[in-house]
């Protein structure tokens, strides 16, 4: 499992290469800033984060206003794996219930399970969650973007307490760009003026995150320790100049370049994208599917390297995790590509919506009852390593009524 997701200790010194808004990240609910209906001194979450003891429940919000902080802040000193739901499978996140089931009940502590964008499962697929959370066996902290009475699982919802985060006021990111000043050695090797703080804090569009990547990148970049509002201005004006269009338009030079086996281009099109500001962990999931969809199996070391990407960023950070992505992209680009994968794919998925959810075979189901084996499952059914070469000829899998389609085709 340690593989398939990031297991959590509370209380891990932080890297000092991670990116900034991990490295100030506030380790207690006195540290937090914001969200003060929840949050304050009164405020229901607060009290709970305060007393240690932690019930399941849910936050919605805008991105940047602290559900993650409050998420880890929440499994502190307990046993946690957090989760992103973009990149997780929903069978997978059955099985790891399963063992933190299995390890309270050595342990005698409930494991704290902390899904981010729980949207992505769509409403059956959380069900996965009910009896975990009904029974104690976990407590699930979710997060997301979207307001829940429209994508979680009712069933679900009602087990959980549910907190809205709103958008953090100008004044909120100022207190929040102050004390990762203070409290980052980085930081406090340069001298901001006030006016750069209230830019940056105004630009941020109460996103904490935002102005603390908007800090980050002029701490690594700018040649000047005092840093005036000029310089945040010319900083600023790289990211914001970075809106959806540019977003994707640079995405999508950056994956044709690799398509096209254009190295130079594609690590052009990488540095464009980091110099804009852009999340490099996205960019990193880009090249994994570019991987899949692209490669292929015409070099099966390529989503190897992808993935390799992704965790070794992770490591290091920037910017020295730059040039692993660097290295990721210009290897993708100077692989042979194939999409037969890609092709099998839509192939397959346009077999299934037209002729619905065919029968599988008798002879492929395990016959694990008197009456399945009366009924003929798994008669027929011819063991390929008792053959040569390990495959039976002639014989089919598919079901019947499509027993001769072929999905992947070699190139």
């Amino acid at each position: 499992m340690a593989d398939l997701f990031s297991l959590t200790e509370s209380g891990d010194a932080k890297n000092s290469a991670a990116p900034l808004a991990e490295r100030v990240r506030p380790n207690s609910a006195d540290e937090f800033i914001g969200q003060e209906h929840v949050m304050g001194e009164n405020g229901p979450l607060g009290k709970m984060l305060r007393s240690g003891r932690i019930s399941s429940f849910l936050i919605y919000g805008p991105p940047g206003t602290g559900k993650t902080t409050v998420a880890k802040i929440a499994s502190s000193n307990k046993r946690a794996v957090f989760i992103s739901a973009t990149n997780a499978h929903i069978k997978d996140i059955r099985s790891l219930i399963k063992d933190l089931a299995k390890e309270k009940k050595f342990s005698g502590q409930t494991p704290v399970l902390i899904i981010d964008e729980i949207q992505h499962f769509n409403r059956k697929e959380q069900d996965a969650f009910l009896n975990a959370v009904e029974n104690g066996d976990i407590i699930l902290i979710a997060l997301t973007t979207e307001n829940p009475s429209f994508y979680i699982n009712s069933a679900l919802l009602s087990r959980l307490s549910v907190f809205h985060f709103y958008k953090l006021t100008d004044a909120e990111i100022k207190k929040i760009i102050k004390q990762a000043i203070e409290k980052d050695e980085v930081l406090q090797k340069f001298v901001f003026d006030a006016a750069a703080v209230d830019f940056i804090a105004k630009v941020s569009d109460g996103d904490a995150r935002k102005a603390l990547n908007l800090l980050d990148v002029i701490t690594q970049t700018s040649r000047e320790k005092h840093i005036t509002v000029d310089i945040a201005k010319q900083f600023a004006s790289r990211i914001l100049s970075f809106g959806k269009e540019k977003h994707y338009d640079l995405i999508s030079a950056f994956i044709k370049s690799m398509r096209g086996s254009d190295p130079d281009a594609a690590i052009y099109y990488l540095y464009r994208m980091i110099r804009a500001g852009d999340d490099p962990l996205y960019i990193a999931r880009r090249m994994i599917r570019f991987a899949a969809e692209d490669v292929g199996l015409a070099d099966v070391n390529a989503l190897v390297v992808a993935n390799a990407a992704f965790d070794g960023f992770q490591k290091v950070g920037p910017p020295e995790g730059y040039l692993i992505l660097a290295e990721a992209a210009i290897y993708l680009a100077k692989c042979k590509k194939s999409n037969a994968v890609y092709l099998a794919e839509k192939s397959v998925l346009s077999e299934i919506e037209t002729s619905g959810d065919l029968e599988v075979p008798k002879k492929l189901h395990n016959p694990v009852t008197k009456l399945m084996r009366a009924e003929g499952y798994g008669r027929g059914y011819k063991y390929p390593h008792n053959y040569p070469g390990h495959t039976v000829k002639g014989e089919t899998y598919l079901p019947e009524k499509i027993k001769d389609k072929k999905f992947y085709k070699e190139d």
